[in-house]
């Protein structure tokens, strides 16, 4: 058994040590720090990066962040803007897909496109209700080919919904199936 001082002793060196790794977690950490290990704030956009790129996926950048900027991340060995063609400067948004090619000469080409229904709902990108096509509408919970087609057919007739709660319009929405698929846009 060991004597009382010896644990006080470990029990004081426990508490310090605890403390000073918790303290350590608390402050601020230096700025400029590799991208690495770059500091997530919670706000930033969700875009997939394809093609002929050595890392594809998805990728999460900051805001305000360009097609030039994701491709660079995934194609080493492009230096700048002269080996690219396409829209290296257009601002990104959560839910685009930056696609890139090479042609005959090895320049890199970038098309832009959306990510469909489907994967914006497995990332938790909010989807919008003027965008959706039948068939997307029908990946929804709660609604089914019926109600899908009733939903584009109103925006068809009647215009563009402007936010979710504008679906309380068409005939078989109410607050219920409405709660259901907010979490979506």
């Amino acid at each position: 058994m060991i004597p009382r001082s010896q644990r006080l002793a470990l029990w004081c060196l426990a508490l310090l040590l605890t403390l000073s790794l918790y303290m350590k977690g608390r402050t601020p950490a230096e700025k400029g720090g590799g991208a690495a290990f770059s500091n997530f704030t919670g706000r930033g956009i969700t875009v997939r990066v394809t093609g002929k790129v050595r890392y594809p996926g998805v990728y999460r950048l900051p805001e305000g962040a360009v097609a030039g900027a994701a491709i660079k991340m995934t194609l080493p060995g492009v230096g700048g803007t002269s080996s690219v063609r396409g829209p290296d400067t257009r601002r990104l948004a959560s839910g685009d897909v930056v696609c890139v090619t090479k042609d005959a000469n090895g320049n890199a080409l970038i098309s832009i496109t959306k990510m469909t229904a489907k994967e914006r709902m497995l990332l938790k990108i909010p989807l919008h209700p003027d965008l959706l096509d039948e068939a997307e509408w029908s990946l929804l919970p709660g609604i089914g080919a019926a109600l899908s087609r009733r939903i584009v057919a109103d925006r068809q007739e009647n215009g563009a919904f402007g936010s979710v709660e504008g679906l309380l319009r068409v005939p078989g929405i109410g607050e219920g199936k409405l709660a259901v698929i907010r979490k979506f846009f």
